[in-house]
């Protein structure tokens, strides 16, 4: 049904209630409504729906929505003792979609081997041949239509199949026809190329090249380590964002037994005493328009409400460690000491070059007729508004690190490097120190992703630097994909509306910083390397050389760095002696009818845009709960 009124949910028999209408909760309950028809799917969502809202359909104004409270929660962490003692935003989306509607679009799959380390973990079924699976199902291909570039930026992609046309060379790169061949065309959200591919791309792809990091057009088979241009969630027959609230909800709104609530902040679970000593998710209390009411499930209740907020939830409703609810009065139903713990998250380092005035860049917006000429082409499905910068590198450790570097950031693998985690339950050290012997045997491996270059086509926001806009840029960023350090996010009141106490404990474990700081000496010599250097001015971010001396470095690391926002880990699927929160079916240790369905239950950080595999869990999802015998026909 179209979005419905409180007094509608109210008045329904709900079976099975979502709470969090984002990534993951939106394909599950669209999955569930299609193939139960006789069972009511519930969606509560905090957020609104931010239906044909240029700042979330248009590509080009991705970052528009971010900072803005209206589409984010705007978290901040606590202050970050290594990162220059700063509260770094942690942006979450708010609204239907969740943060796939504020997401940079980026589609890469992890490796085989990362998606296999969490079935090592003690999640039986959860692997690459599984995972991959769901990973094809949600996907369609937006290569059914036409891809409309310029001919100077068909030019710059190094393999494409070219048909003229009367304006432009529509393109099919060549690495697309086994996606056409071998994966299904019906799934929810699209997938395709952008139209404008950046000047500095095939500079970058050849310098890159020349310093032993190869190109990599069969990157979605498991090996993900090189450069290429990556797919991104645009719908090029549209050239607007595929989200999960464009593909799952909005073709199925129509469905009577899936029943949507926007702007209703979910505030606890409420339990009753059910089987064999378990607890049973009864109902949950929400509050609308300042009006608190309780809906009341049937059958099973589906936490997806992101990685901050879920652990966060869990709390409120008396679901974590004694020693975080007992002070704040809080009576522990299921004692569980991981929740909220195990953060982690991926975080940058920026580089930033001056290129040539002829290179189009998102500074040209600031020129009000190069504006309107842009308009005018995303009107035809063009330009630079119509889709995002996605040329992406990803490396392994040896690639950018040096021997001693290696064997330094090994002896960071563990948990006692971190003062502040020596009071963690042993259960939850225990785990971590699981993930820690899996992530020594991948520092050394060629196929494993250590660190990322994210290309943006313009410059980054880099506290302290104001660009001049009159010349062009494109921005470098640097990140470590396997963080070292673990965070957590706690509750500090019993107000559902008050932020929780957020701290990834960034560049806490100088392994860290080690990888952002050998990443940026190389970014300095891949900008002095090849067709590259052609293309640079200069470098403008960061402003010195290749002699300055290690301490600067690290010190302008700490003070620049940010979140790429791909946050897990804080309700991990682990066995409960390793600190888990949810089983390998997705159901909270201790209770009958409440899962985790988002990006928290992922035990050990992967080395990819994880709205993949956001999509992935929330597809397996469905299927698991499906084939439960409460739900079964």
């Amino acid at each position: 049904m179209p979005i419905v009124s409180l007094q509608d949910l109210l008045d329904a028999n709900v079976d099975v209630l979502v709470v969090g209408g984002g990534t993951c909760g939106l394909a599950t309950a669209t999955r569930l409504a299609q193939n139960r028809p006789n069972i009511v799917i519930a969606v509560i969502e905090a957020g609104d729906y931010h239906e044909n809202d240029p700042l979330v359909d248009i590509p080009g104004m991705m970052s528009r929505a971010i900072h803005n409270p209206k589409y984010d929660w705007t978290y901040y962490t606590v202050p970050q003792k290594y990162a220059g003692n700063r509260q770094i935003l942690q942006s979450h989306g708010k609204g239907l979609g969740g943060s796939s509607m504020l997401n940079f679009f980026g589609f890469v799959r992890p490796s085989k081997e990362e998606l296999d380390a969490i079935e090592q973990l003690g999640n039986v079924g959860w692997n690459w041949d599984s995972l991959s699976a769901y990973m094809k199902k949600f996907r369609a291909s937006a290569f059914k239509h036409r891809m409309n570039l310029l001919t100077d930026s068909a030019s710059r992609h190094p393999r494409i199949r070219r048909t003229m046309d009367t304006k432009a060379l529509d393109l099919i790169p060549s690495d697309f026809f086994s996606f056409i061949n071998n994966v299904s065309n019906l799934g929810p959200i699209a997938k395709s190329y952008p139209p404008h591919i950046t000047e500095i791309h095939a500079p970058l792809l050849d310098s890159l090249e020349s310093m032993g990091v190869p190109r990599n057009p069969d990157n979605s088979g498991g090996r993900p380590v090189g450069a290429f241009l990556a797919p991104t969630s645009v719908d090029s027959k549209t050239a607007t964002r595929s989200y999960s609230a464009s593909g799952y909800y909005a073709p199925n709104e129509h469905l009577p037994n899936l029943l949507v609530l926007t702007g209703a902040l979910t505030t606890k679970i409420n339990f009753t005493a059910g089987a064999d000593g378990l607890q049973k998710a009864a109902s949950v209390n929400i509050e609308k328009d300042g009006v608190k009411s309780t809906v009341n499930v049937k059958k099973e209740v589906l936490l997806s409400a992101g990685s901050l907020h879920t652990p966060q939830l869990l709390e409120l409703s008396g679901v974590g460690s004694p020693k975080i609810l007992a002070p704040l009065g809080i009576d522990t139903i299921i004692d569980l000491p991981g929740v909220g713990e195990n953060l982690q998250d991926h975080a940058l380092a920026p580089t930033v070059v001056e290129v040539d005035q002829s290179f189009k860049t998102f500074e040209i917006f600031g020129d009000p007729e190069q504006l309107a000429d842009q308009q005018k082409l995303y009107a035809e499905r063009k330009g630079l508004l119509a889709g995002v910068s996605s040329c992406f590198a990803f490396m392994p450790a040896a690639a950018f690190g040096t021997e001693a570097n290696l064997a330094d950031w090994e002896k960071c693998a563990s948990v006692s490097v971190i003062p502040e985690l020596d009071a963690l339950h042993p259960s939850v050290r225990l785990g971590m120190e699981k993930q820690y012997e899996i992530l020594r045997g991948w520092l050394k491996d060629p196929n494993q992703v250590f660190s990322q270059i994210l290309t943006v086509n313009g410059h980054y926001p880099v506290a302290g630097v104001t660009p001049d806009p009159t010349k062009r840029y494109t921005t470098l960023l640097v990140a470590f994909m396997h963080p070292f350090t673990r965070g957590r996010v706690h509750i500090t009141s019993t107000n559902p509306k008050a932020h929780p106490d957020l701290d990834p404990k960034y560049l806490a474990n100088p392994a860290d910083s080690g990888v952002l700081t050998s990443m940026i000496s190389f970014m300095r010599r891949l900008f002095k390397t090849g067709p590259i250097a052609e293309s640079i001015q200069s470098v403008t971010v960061p402003p010195f050389d290749e002699d300055t001396p290690i301490e600067q470095v690290n010190r302008f690391v700490a003070d620049t760095l940010a979140t790429v926002h791909h946050p897990v880990g804080t309700a991990s699927m682990l066995p409960k002696e390793l600190g888990g929160v949810v089983d390998s079916r997705l159901r909270v240790y201790g209770s009958e009818n409440l899962r985790v369905v988002d990006c928290s239950i992922i035990p050990l950080e992967l080395s990819c845009n994880i709205q993949s595999v956001a999509y992935a869990i929330g597809e397996k999802a469905a299927d698991i709960i499906l084939s439960e015998a409460s739900l079964l026909p």
